[in-house]
């Protein structure tokens, strides 16, 4: 069984026991209402401007206008599964996608949602969403499944990232900035099962596969610049992505280890140059590339953060299990070496350990 099947089963088994029977919205085909949805399980989050769209079980949508002091559930969401991830282009244009190869859509900033798109026969979620702008945008899931629009989600059609066999699960689709074609269109990736990475230079109309030959799941990514990329896997690894130039047609790869075993789920590039990344069991971690250092913290919840953002110097918001908190790296530590400190929070800084790297050709 894939592991982020496992994971998301045990965020069901794990999602607070304190929302009511009464809250949901039995035979209506909407999305459960609560006082206390900002306690169930999150699965990703998203910054447009200074507000932050959040989405969940049972169909929850929730949006903070403070940086998650507060949050604001959706009016009405015809949805009552699991989303898994969230995207806005405007202060009105956004989508969501989840189960039952579902893609929701709100005009309004995410008051309000319609179904652009579903099968509920096909028992199995999109798992990320990435729109290039308002019209265009690519949507990819369990099994390889994907599909683009070019019309504002007004009609979803079957696209290839891969045509392997073995049907991997396509995890993550991004876009970067730092990393252009050669004719300054922005990289789209994605990232999934058995260590694959699909890059297109033509905003997903045609796919090449990086092959890592890591045999792990890899559930995202982020370009350092022209050509490095830091990508995230399964047991605490990451991938460190050095392509020998523009062409992309080499590169080379080495892991990095943040001293944990914990699967990876989410990474941003902070204010300071930094990367914060978070994890299953309570892990975050800075990564450091210009010091080649890896700070690390198990938090004493040990809750799983299936994202992370940052609201200020050392101040962070992390969504999961039991919905959102904020965090401090420094707190960790102080709380960590403080002996007399009843915290079961747990605090690590290592140097890189590189292994030889190993140059591959995958034309």
């Amino acid at each position: 069984m894939n592991i982020l099947f496992v994971i998301i089963s045990l965020f069901l088994l794990l999602t607070s026991s304190t929302v009511s029977a009464s809250d949901f919205n039995f035979d209506t085909g909407l999305a459960l209402k609560s006082d206390l949805a900002d306690k169930a399980t999150i699965t990703s989050m998203h910054t447009y401007n200074d507000r932050v769209i959040a989405v969940g079980v049972h169909g929850i949508i929730l949006t903070s206008n403070d940086m998650g002091l507060t949050w604001i559930q959706a009016e009405q969401v015809p949805f009552t599964n699991t989303l898994t991830d969230v995207q806005c282009v405007s202060d009105s244009q956004c989508w969501a996608v989840g189960h039952d190869l579902t893609i929701l859509h709100s005009v309004d900033g995410g008051k309000n949602w319609v179904i652009q798109y579903n099968d509920i026969d096909f028992d199995a979620p999109f798992l990320s969403i990435h729109m290039i702008d308002y019209l265009n945008g690519i949507t990819v899931g369990a099994f390889g499944t994907s599909m683009t629009t070019n019309d504002g989600g007004e009609n979803w059609l079957p696209t290839v990232v891969t045509d392997d066999a073995y049907e991997p699960h396509l995890n993550s689709v991004y876009s970067s900035y730092k990393m252009k074609s050669e004719n300054g269109i922005n990289l789209m990736f994605v990232a999934g099962e058995i260590g694959q990475v699909h890059i297109s230079n033509d905003q997903g109309k045609n796919w090449n596969m990086v092959d890592t030959e890591y045999f792990g799941s890899l559930w995202g990514g982020i370009s350092v610049d022209q050509n490095r990329k830091l990508l995230l896997g399964m047991a605490g690894k990451i991938l460190y992505l050095k392509f020998n130039d523009d062409t992309l047609n080499e590169f080379s790869l080495d892991t990095l280890f943040a001293g944990i075993k914990n699967s990876l789920t989410d990474i941003k590039r902070l204010n300071n140059g930094k990367y914060i990344i978070s994890g299953n069991g309570g892990v975050i971690a800075i990564l450091d590339l210009e010091n080649e250092t890896t700070e690390t913290c198990i938090r004493g919840d040990r809750l799983s953060n299936t994202s992370v953002i940052e609201i200020s110097d050392d101040k962070y918001l992390l969504s999961g299990e039991k919905g959102f908190r904020i965090h401090s790296m420094r707190e960790c530590r102080s709380n960590f070496e403080d002996k007399n400190s009843i915290s079961k929070d747990m605090w690590m800084k290592s140097e890189f350990q590189y292994e030889e790297w190993v140059p591959y050709d995958w034309q």
